[in-house]
């Protein structure tokens, strides 16, 4: 029974990965959003990361996709580039990675969810953290609005 169970939670895993893709766009494309949210203030807090992390691994599709060291390592990795203009740069391109798969609007919708999820962690959206919200949504192709209530 047990062996059973296992193969169909596997099965249900791999069909979210060729559903999703087998690379790490989506998941950089999630930390990108995320990290540049986070460093609008000029400050990128380690709540903000560990945030993200928790956010990254709870949600249903990057849970089954990615494991706990690689959302962590890739997070990490995105926080640091936001820390220099050329880096965030960096950060922008990787959610172009993202906007021509499969499945290319319901990621970008989830990368920009994620990143409002951060904007909204310490209860005070500030106007630079709207501000790049506004531009993840444009560079996303994100129709914000669909998320006002």
């Amino acid at each position: 029974m047990f062996g059973a169970l296992k193969r169909a939670m596997g099965a249900g895993a791999r069909e979210v990965k060729a559903e999703y893709g087998e690379n790490k766009d989506f998941l950089e494309a999630v930390c990108a959003a995320a990290a540049l949210v986070a460093a609008a203030d000029g400050d990128i807090e380690e709540s903000e990361r560990r945030k993200v992390v928790s956010i990254v691994q709870n949600h249903p599709t990057l849970s089954k996709l990615y494991q706990s060291n690689i959302i962590e390592q890739t997070a990490d990795t995105m926080f640091k580039r936001a820390k220099e203009t050329s880096g965030r740069q960096l950060l922008a391109r990787e959610l172009d990675d993202i906007k021509s798969r499969p499945n290319g609007s319901q990621m970008a919708e989830d990368a920009y969810l994620i990143a409002l999820d951060i904007a909204n962690a310490d209860g005070d959206l500030e106007p630079a953290e709207q501000e790049v919200l506004k531009k993840l949504a444009a560079r996303l192709g994100v129709d914000a609005s669909k998320f006002d209530f």
